[in-house]
């Protein structure tokens, strides 16, 4: 065995003399989560989000329903211009946590209809977190907003 080889392993040796590899190893793991822990969390709330939605065709009508639990009619705008619905308004939900995000900010949702709708027959409800709306089909086309009813 060579002298400058044996300076090599009494090195070595010395280096793990003072390491755990099983700490070390715990060391870096927490690292890596606290690194992914991270990433997850937004910066800040989210400011703009969309409600979950569906739009039936139902013969002499079109529905669409839209999903905004614990938000208050008042905080909803809906408008049709022409074939345009837009849906939109805003929420602030108090409180976080680390598993419960709460909802903060806009919404929006806007859809083209398939056909014509008779804009002064549109009807729109909420109960129970959600909204519907009904666009009676027509043949003319003109622009409202439409208030929450029952």
């Amino acid at each position: 065995m060579d002298e400058s080889t044996g300076l090599a392993k009494s090195a070595r040796s010395a280096w793990w003399a003072g390491h755990d590899p099983a700490v070390e190893l715990q060391q870096l793991w927490g690292e890596v989560s606290r690194l992914f822990e991270h990433s997850a969390q937004p910066a800040e709330p989210a400011r703009h989000w969309m409600p979950l939605v569906e739009e039936e065709d139902a013969g002499d009508a079109y529905l669409v329903r839209a999903e905004l639990p614990g938000i208050p009619r008042e905080s909803v705008n809906i408008e049709i211009d022409g074939r345009e619905l837009q849906i939109h308004g805003a929420v602030e939900e108090s409180g976080s946590g680390n598993a419960l995000r709460r909802r903060s900010g806009s919404f929006s949702y806007g859809i083209r209809v398939p056909g014509d709708v008779d804009v002064s027959a549109v009807q729109a409800d909420m109960a129970h977190g959600v909204l519907t709306v009904r666009l009676p089909k027509s043949g003319h086309v003109t622009r409202r907003t439409i208030e929450i009813g029952n």
